[in-house]
């Protein structure tokens, strides 16, 4: 099959950083290789400096950008609406304050068409917080081996959601995301795809810039560490060693900021 179609999903709502969204829908719009269509995922009412930003991309001439306005639903049943709504055969990920590199869809699907096992593909990203400069960045590493990725998600997500790209067949045969997830959907997800017998890698390099600010807070409530808890516990296995650092990513979310903070960067 010689189809290599891609959207690319950007969802955002009223809470979005005008300035952030508009840095990442121009890194999506500058590729080296064009995607099919750019989905701009409208979660809820928004306000005038968004909606200013979204009039000029829905009159651009490359006629590339189709807004899904929905009410306020949450980002899995968005991303499943946008998903759905695709007539692609590869579907990317983009989060609204996140910067792509100029060539990331490129490398993807070069990597998707030398690796036809391949059904999910995510990479690497530099993390930072704040102004996008050296001194404040830190690389997030994924892995690329089988086992390592099924030996990860017992206690850290294998793959950084907004550099993910998929066959939308693949993710359609496991239900999509689940959309009782507010948070973790989706490390919910790779949980099923991994049960599956899904093929995932990871592009071992950098692909995107990924904005963490306030991450360790909102990963830290409890309706989240809840979920998280859910989701690890619905994966099991033998290994003591696994067993070990699965309750230990899950007790370090309920400490302190700064000894979450210090786990966060020691231990990826």
């Amino acid at each position: 099959m010689n189809d290599y179609s891609f959207t690319v999903g950007i969802p955002f709502y009223i809470k979005s950083n005008p300035t952030d969204l508009k840095k990442a829908i121009d890194s999506i719009l500058n590729q080296t290789l064009t995607p099919n269509k750019i989905h701009l995922i409208q979660d809820g009412p928004i306000n005038d400096n968004i909606q200013s930003i979204l009039d000029k991309y829905l009159l651009h001439e490359s006629k590339l950008f189709i807004l899904l306005k929905l009410k306020k639903v949450g980002l899995p049943f968005a991303l499943n609406e946008s998903i759905r709504r695709s007539d692609t055969r590869f579907y990317a990920r983009m989060d609204a304050d996140d910067i792509a590199y100029p060539n990331r869809f490129e490398k993807q699907i070069n990597y998707f068409k030398d690796n036809i096992e391949t059904e999910i593909l995510g990479s690497w990203a530099y993390e930072f917080d704040g102004e996008l400069k050296p001194d404040r960045m830190f690389l997030n590493k994924t892995p690329h081996n089988k086992a390592d990725i099924e030996d990860l998600i017992h206690y850290r997500n294998p793959l950084i959601h907004s550099s993910v790209m998929f066959k939308i067949n693949s993710i359609t045969k496991v239900g999509l995301y689940n959309e009782s997830m507010f948070t973790d959907q989706d490390l919910e997800l790779w949980n099923r795809c991994i049960k599956k017998n899904i093929i995932i890698n990871n592009i071992q390099e950098p692909l995107i810039y990924l904005r963490v600010t306030d991450r360790l807070h909102r990963r830290s409530t409890w309706s989240a560490v809840k979920r998280q808890i859910i989701i690890r516990y619905s994966y099991n296995t033998s290994s003591l060693k696994l067993n070990f650092l699965k309750l230990a990513s899950i007790i370090i979310r309920l400490m302190p900021f700064f000894i979450r903070k210090w786990a966060y960067r020691t231990f990826r």
